[in-house]
């Protein structure tokens, strides 16, 4: 979403390159904007994200077979894994509290 603000890049082409609708990415944008100003304007709101490059064992029965594993590690030192098919509403809400948001 960073690059969505660099000089001489447009929402629409940061969305075409990563393959996602301009749409979704001016709603991250909106919803981002809206928790910096909700924080009084501290930090950036952004969360440091890291693309693994080789995949890591989630715990036993907590990934459905053939479902695609997405692990959360908080700035707190917590660290979740739930599946790619994982609600958005109930994961922000369980993020959120676990952030002492």
């Amino acid at each position: 979403m960073a690059e969505s603000a660099q000089p001489g890049r447009t929402a629409s082409q940061v969305a075409r390159d990563h393959a996602i609708a301009p749409g979704q990415l001016f709603t991250w944008r909106r919803e981002l904007l809206s928790e910096v100003i909700a924080s009084g304007g501290t930090g950036d709101g952004f969360v440091p994200v890291e693309i693994a490059s080789e995949r890591t064992a989630a715990p036993a029965g907590s990934i459905g077979a053939g479902e695609r594993a997405i692990e959360i590690k908080l700035p707190n030192g917590i660290a979740i894994a739930v599946s790619n098919a994982v609600e958005v509403e109930p994961l922000r809400r369980v993020l959120a509290a676990l952030a002492g948001r």
